[in-house]
């Protein structure tokens, strides 16, 4: 099974994973959708510069990626960071509304 259908399978599934390339390099992220030759990824920052971390959406060509595996701590953890993320932006975007009026 090569890594494509992987991925199919974890985006319908909506698990986290972390990705490795090439290079040695990786990154936390639920898989949204997969592409003919790209995966989307919701992601909260590359894992080995944590102290850089931000939310974002990557588009990431499936030939960049050597592998991905799923654990599950790192993933609890990436999840709470996530939904503290779009807390705080829901507030901001409140406060913003508010100061318009």
């Amino acid at each position: 099974m090569n890594i494509k259908t992987r991925l199919e399978r974890t985006a319908e599934s909506k698990k986290w994973i972390k990705v490795y390339f090439h290079d040695g390099s990786g990154i936390v992220g639920k898989v949204i959708r997969v592409g003919q030759d790209y995966v989307e990824l919701e992601s909260y920052g590359m894992d080995d510069s944590p102290a850089y971390r931000n939310y974002a959406k990557n588009l990431i060509p499936l030939n960049f990626i050597k592998m991905f595996t799923v654990e599950a701590s790192n993933f609890a953890e990436a999840e709470r960071k996530r939904l503290e993320y779009l807390s705080q932006l829901e507030v901001l975007t409140q406060e913003a509304v508010v100061d318009r009026e």
